[in-house]
C-alpha cells in the first residue's frame, strides 16, 4: 500500500471537523458535488492534515480496482476489488491509505436526500443491522462488472461540467447505484430475497437502528423496549433468536464501542466522557471499561498512543 494520507494521531486527541457532502471538495477533488450528493472515483488527494474526520452523511464505497484501508471509528478494514462498504454518519475516518491503482465508486449522500429518495422501509434499512456488524461485503466478478457499468456511466456524466441537466443526470445514477449496492448487499448477506422479513426481523431492525441513532446514555433494555412498544422479555428473546446477542449485550457493545471512539479521538478528560454518557460517577465508569475492555480507561488511552 502506498500513498500515507493521514498520519499517525498525537499522545492528546482534538475535536475533529464533521465533513459533510458540499465540503468534501475540501479534502478531495471530486467529480461532482453539491449540498446534499458528492461523487468521486479515486481519493488520491485526500489531505486530513493528520486529523481524523467525522463525516456526516452517508458513504456508500465500492472497490473497482486496487486496495484501500483506513480506519472508521476503532476498527480496522481494508477493501480489495469487488468489496463494498456502507459507512451511516457521524463515524470518524483517519489513517486512509491506498494503492496507486485504487479506483472506486464513492458516492457521499444527505441523511434527508437518503430517506427522500428511500422510504422507511423495512427491508432496505433491515440492511443497518449488517452495517453494524458487518460493513464490508464482498461480491463475485459477474456482479462487480455489472457494477463497473454504473463506475463508467457515472465517470463519464459527472465529468460534463455545464452540460444542461448533468445534476439531474448524475443524481439519478447515483441513486440507481446505490440501489444496486443495496441490492448486493442483501443478495449476499442473505436477506430475505422476497422482500417479507419475519416480525422479529423487523423488531430487531429498528432495535438497532435506535442503537444506531441513540446518545447511548440509555442502557437499560426496559427503555428500548418501551420505545418499540414491547416488553424487555419479549425484545431479549426477538434479539437471542435473530441475532445469537441478547438485547443487554447487543447494548453493552454499542456503549463500549462510543467508548473506545471518544477515549481515541475525543479531546474530552474521562471524567467527562463519563457524564457525557450519563455514568453516575467516575468510579462506575472505570469498573464498566474495565470489564469490558480488560482496562481501565486511562490504561486504554495510554495504550493507544503508545
Amino acid at each position: 500500500m502506498q500513498n500515507q494520507l493521514s498520519s499517525s494521531i498525537n499522545m492528546e486527541p482534538e475535536q475533529y471537523p464533521y465533513i459533510r457532502p458540499n465540503d468534501f471538495k475540501e479534502y478531495i477533488s471530486e467529480h461532482y458535488s453539491d449540498s446534499d450528493l458528492s461523487v468521486c472515483f479515486d481519493v488520491g488527494d485526500i489531505d486530513t492534515s493528520g486529523k481524523s474526520v467525522n463525516l456526516d452523511a452517508y458513504l456508500f464505497l465500492a472497490c473497482i480496482e486496487g486496495e484501500i484501508s483506513g480506519e472508521i471509528d476503532t476498527s480496522n478494514y481494508h477493501l480489495r476489488p469487488n468489496d463494498i462498504i456502507v459507512c451511516r454518519p457521524n463515524r470518524q475516518l483517519s489513517n486512509i491509505t491506498r494503492s496507486n491503482d485504487f479506483k472506486c465508486i464513492a458516492i457521499k449522500i444527505s441523511q434527508q436526500m437518503l430517506l427522500s429518495i428511500l422510504p422507511m422501509n423495512e427491508r432496505l434499512f433491515n440492511s443497518n443491522i449488517h452495517f453494524a456488524c458487518y460493513p464490508v461485503v464482498s461480491i463475485d466478478d459477474t456482479d462487480a462488472t455489472r457494477l463497473h457499468t454504473y463506475y463508467s456511466l457515472l465517470k463519464s456524466e459527472a465529468a460534463n461540467n455545464g452540460k444542461r441537466y448533468r445534476r439531474e443526470i448524475v443524481l439519478s445514477l447515483a441513486i440507481a447505484a446505490i440501489h444496486k449496492m443495496l441490492y448486493l448487499i442483501d443478495k449476499y448477506l442473505g436477506i430475505n430475497d422476497s422482500g417479507q422479513l419475519k416480525q422479529s426481523e423487523i423488531l430487531f431492525g429498528r432495535f438497532i437502528e435506535l442503537l444506531s441513532d441513540s446518545d447511548l446514555t440509555q442502557r437499560t433494555v426496559n427503555y428500548y423496549a418501551e420505545k418499540l412498544c414491547i416488553t424487555p422479555k419479549y425484545l431479549s428473546v426477538v434479539c437471542k433468536r435473530t441475532s445469537g446477542k441478547t438485547a443487554s449485550e447487543w447494548i453493552n457493545e454499542f456503549v463500549v464501542k462510543e467508548i473506545k471512539k471518544q477515549l481515541k479521538h475525543s479531546s474530552k478528560s474521562i471524567k467527562e466522557i463519563a457524564l457525557d454518557l450519563d455514568f453516575p460517577n467516575l468510579s462506575f465508569f472505570g469498573k464498566y471499561v474495565k470489564a469490558h475492555l480488560g482496562v481501565s480507561p486511562t490504561q486504554y488511552r495510554k495504550k493507544l498512543f503508545e
